[in-house]
């Protein structure tokens, strides 16, 4: 293979290739400048002049062939003509005083991104500590880039959606809340906590936050939640989240399953108990096994019978493509058929959706779940299980920013 060829292969447009040797699976390069001078760092003259090699520094470059390869960078002594100072040639594809290219360094942080530094470090073949430096610093300055990113492109939306949903950091003690753009599919931000005053403590430090302008919000049915929305966006529509919704009615359902369980004899009993997936399945997604089994369940009780046709009742309500005005009248109507049935979870699932009615008909105005928000919560969930956690708050927020809007990221050459 020609000189240049081999130049190409490894990107190395500022050396020339003096002699390559290859000892126990490694890779050695000798290179050499192409240009004869370098101008002086301090004046700039160009008139410089060489003063011999004072040794050789060996930089880690790109792997080849599934070997890693290094460079034997000659320490070039340069002195200036002009201001009589001395100083080492520089090279464009090291920093100076480091023992890897630019190059290379540019690997690591996507090796890292979804994998752990001590993965990374044994795949790269490289110190964990070496991995861990140049990757947390390369996180600093990318998600700052990668959120004003998401955050513009969500201000210059004029039909933006928001999410907001919280997650754990130590289930029952911590949590966050994530701001997402459900129109555009990015994590906009990772606020502290998910009272209230935390929700207003952190919005009035952040101007981009507060001058966006969403059409509507999805949220579940907590109170802060709304409470926050409606004073800081005014004008957008609430919209409860047809999962969480959606979950009530399934509670109230397996509720009544287990009353009635305890009424049946234990090879029914262990019969309704065994199967109980199955009545929280939509109708149209079972197997026709399973629709015997259904068809078996229900006739153990007709309370069970009554309840499961409510909840298939609300999920063709939630399905069906009506307008608003229509929507919220066979909303009614599906409230009054849950009236018929006497059981005390049932009358509570009722009197949560009467308190909530007009959030939850507000999917048939824009219908937008926050299932992709449920999907970026898995996604954390795993990051932390990965990293077990991490103590630096501000590293885990850049680790959440990344991973959430991967697609964003620019990992440089």
């Amino acid at each position: 293979m020609h000189s240049h060829s081999i130049k190409d292969l490894w990107d190395l447009p500022e050396l020339k290739i003096i002699a390559t040797t290859k000892i126990n699976h490694r890779i050695f390069i000798d290179v050499m400048p192409i240009k004869s001078k370098q101008a002086c760092p301090i004046c700039a003259f160009e008139n410089t002049t060489r003063r011999g090699i004072g040794y050789v520094r060996k930089v880690r470059h790109l792997e080849a062939f599934g070997c890693p390869v290094y460079l034997n960078l000659p320490a070039i002594r340069m002195s200036c003509t002009a201001c009589f100072a001395h100083f080492v040639w520089v090279y464009e594809c090291v920093a100076p005083k480091k023992r890897y290219t630019k190059a290379f360094e540019a690997t690591l942080p996507k090796q890292a991104i979804g994998a752990t530094i001590t993965h990374t470090s044994r795949v790269a073949n490289t110190p964990a500590t070496t991995v861990a430096r140049i990757v947390r610093s390369w996180k600093m300055e990318e998600a700052t880039r990668v959120q004003k990113t998401c955050q513009k492109k969500a201000l210059a939306c004029h039909n933006l959606v928001l999410g907001i949903d919280d997650f754990a950091i130590r289930k029952g003690h911590t949590y966050n809340t994530g701001l997402h753009d459900l129109r555009g599919g990015t994590f906009l931000d990772v606020i502290p906590g998910r009272r209230i005053e935390e929700l207003h403590a952190y919005f009035n430090t952040q101007s981009t936050l507060c001058a966006l302008k969403p059409v509507a919000i999805v949220m579940d049915l907590a109170k802060a939640y709304h409470t926050f929305a409606k004073k800081m966006y005014p004008a957008a529509i609430r919209i409860a989240d047809r999962y969480h919704v959606n979950r009530y009615v399934t509670e109230a359902l397996q509720a009544v399953r287990k009353s009635v369980q305890k009424q049946l004899t234990p090879f029914s009993k262990k019969d309704l108990k065994q199967h109980f997936r199955i009545l929280g399945k939509r109708r149209d997604q079972l197997k026709n096994d399973e629709k015997n089994i259904l068809h078996r369940l229900l006739q153990y009780a007709e309370i069970l019978h009554q309840v499961y046709s409510w909840k298939e009742a609300f999920i063709e309500w939630y399905d069906c493509s009506s307008t608003y005005e229509l929507a919220k009248k066979g909303f009614g109507r599906w409230l009054a058929q849950g009236t018929t049935i006497k059981h005390p979870a049932v009358e509570s699932c009722l009197l949560t959706m009467r308190n909530w009615q007009e959030e939850i008909c507000n999917y048939h105005q824009l219908r937008f779940t926050n299932a992709a928000v449920e999907g970026k919560n898995n996604l954390i969930k795993a990051l932390q299980r990965r990293h077990f956690f991490t103590r630096n708050p501000q590293h885990y927020k850049e680790t959440i920013l990344l991973e959430c809007n991967a697609e964003w990221i620019q990992y440089g050459s």
